[in-house]
């Protein structure tokens, strides 16, 4: 029995030392009326047009989890959309999650999502307040888990995850401030009785003006639970709209004159989010926040149309396809989910697991995170004609700096190794 429980802590710590990261990447992105049968305007570019820029746009941003507003609620668009949009060129990696809506709009939210890294484990919605009322728009929940390779071996479980998804009512009234607040007090109920998961999420398109707004309130400073309430990754909390202060983080709108489908007024309103749990903002339940950004955001176009040939966020042909599809921006939150490392190429054990700084001058300074801090690693650098510069052995660190003074300027090869087989090969450039 003794022999047995040694083994077992043996292997649950040999599980542990091979632990890895995996990126996961969430846009979520409102499509201004997108595939709809009953849209209340009229779009200024065709429907091949508007495919074009989405394709355009989902190829650069190549997410890992997207979750889409105004959708149109015909439940073939989002079969359509995984050929036309996600699933071309060559990529074949996406699935969607399942259609739901309600009697009262025409508009759905959707989630697609890439199966070489996550699993979608079951999806539900609400569509009434705490009161039994019925809401605007259907509000969504999916719960999904990331497809670990050792998943199956003894010792290994995965980090489970659940994203709210939701468009709430639009309008600077009174009324149209209460329907969000509805709304956001029956998200916040809605977790406390039925999310069992630590690492909660919410995105969507919140239409608030203002962090000191009822419906925001609700979500960040929940009163019954506040351990559940959420954060917003940047901390970027104030009066949102009309606000020079916010210009780097405003959502929308993409065109400074009304015309067609797109509302006017230029950048000047944070609409989209995606809020995080403590859990996640903390790295307690093996999901960590990277970074956040609304892309295509440079801060640039305040009250204006958004930059296209000038844009310093993404190229001229993403900016364009961003200002003509849509009146909003697509918010991104980059992820690193705990991985236990097992059934992984070596490469793939390798990658985001070392960084350098590159191009060199006098030192190469390498930085090693997760695992590969632990363990000792052989480096070994040679120029393109195969002549070996030199092989290095860490002892389990974080930074290892080797002296690259004397080297002639030029491109070089940097090997890393476990002793046992090359993990990784990049290049490195000595100025």
């Amino acid at each position: 029995m003794l022999n047995r429980l040694i083994v077992l802590i043996f292997g649950v710590l040999s599980l542990q030392s091979l632990a890895q990261t995996e990126n996961i990447k969430l846009v979520t992105y409102n499509l201004m009326y997108y595939k709809t049968g009953t849209a209340p305007c009229n779009h200024n570019r065709s429907a091949a047009q508007r495919d074009a820029d989405l394709q355009t746009i989902v190829s650069y941003l190549a997410p890992d989890v997207m979750v889409v507003q105004e959708l149109g609620n015909n439940p073939v668009n989002p079969l359509v959309m995984l050929q036309d949009i996600y699933n071309v060129n060559g990529v074949s990696l996406y699935d969607r999650a399942g259609s739901s809506n309600n009697s009262s709009s025409g508009l759905v939210n959707m989630l697609f999502y890439n199966t070489d890294k996550l699993v979608l484990e079951s999806q539900d919605f609400i569509n009434l307040d705490v009161n039994q009322a019925p809401l605007v728009r259907v509000i969504d929940f999916y719960r999904l888990y990331v497809n670990d390779p050792g998943l199956g071996t003894p010792g290994v479980d995965t980090v489970f995850f659940t994203i709210g998804v939701a468009h709430l009512k639009a309008g600077n009234s009174a009324g149209d401030a209460d329907e969000r607040a509805r709304a956001t007090a029956a998200v916040m109920e809605y977790i406390d009785q039925n999310v069992s998961d630590d690492n909660v999420l919410f995105a969507g398109d919140l239409n608030v003006y203002s962090a000191n707004q009822t419906a925001f309130q609700n979500l960040v400073n929940y009163n019954s639970n506040p351990s559940i309430s959420f954060e917003d990754p940047i901390n970027q909390i104030g009066a949102w709209n009309n606000n020079s202060n916010y210009a780097n983080v405003h959502t929308q709108s993409t065109h400074a004159g009304s015309s067609g489908c797109f509302s006017g007024g230029g950048m000047d309103d944070r609409f989209d989010f995606i809020l995080a749990s403590s859990a996640i903002m903390d790295n307690n339940d093996g999901l960590n926040y990277v970074s956040y950004q609304a892309v295509g955001q440079d801060g640039s176009s305040y009250n204006g149309n958004l930059a296209t040939s000038t844009n310093f966020s993404v190229n001229s042909t993403v900016a364009t396809a961003l200002y003509n599809f849509s009146d909003h921006l697509p918010v991104e939150i980059e992820l690193e989910a705990r991985v236990s490392g097992i059934g992984l190429e070596p490469w793939y054990r390798a990658k985001n697991q070392w960084t350098f700084n590159n191009p060199v001058k006098s030192k190469l300074s390498l930085q090693f995170k997760n695992e590969f801090s632990k363990l000792p690693l052989q480096i070994r650098v040679t120029n393109l004609s195969g002549q070996e510069m030199g092989t290095w052995t860490t002892s389990g660190q974080s930074e290892f700096n080797i002296d690259c003074n004397a080297w002639p300027s030029g491109v070089y090869l940097l090997q890393l190794s476990d002793g046992k087989e090359f993990l990784e090969t990049r290049k490195v450039i000595k100025r």
